[in-house]
C-alpha cells in the first residue's frame, strides 16, 4: 500500500499510517515503534516540503527576472 501511495504521489505521515492501521486493520502501534519497525524492513523517507513550483507561471517569472535585473542597474 506504501509503494501504490509513493507512486501515485501521496505522502503519509507516521501519525496517519499508525491511525490507518488502528482503523482498517485493528492494530493498535505506536507511531515511533511503527518508524523502528519501517527502517527495519528497508523503508526510508525523508521530510515532505511545501513547494508552489508546480504552479509557477514561466512568464511571469520570466517578466520578474527583467524587473530585478533592471532593479539591479539603478542600484
Amino acid at each position: 500500500m506504501l509503494d501504490e501511495a509513493a507512486a501515485e504521489g501521496r505522502t503519509w505521515t507516521l501519525p496517519a499510517l499508525a491511525e490507518w492501521l488502528r482503523r482498517e486493520r485493528e492494530v493498535d502501534i505506536d507511531s515511533s515503534w511503527l518508524s523502528v519497525l519501517l527502517h527495519r524492513d528497508g523503508f526510508r523517507w525523508k521530510r515532505t516540503r511545501d513547494s508552489l513550483r508546480h504552479k509557477a507561471d514561466p512568464a511571469l517569472q520570466a517578466a520578474a527576472w527583467e524587473r530585478l535585473e533592471g532593479l539591479r542597474l539603478y542600484g
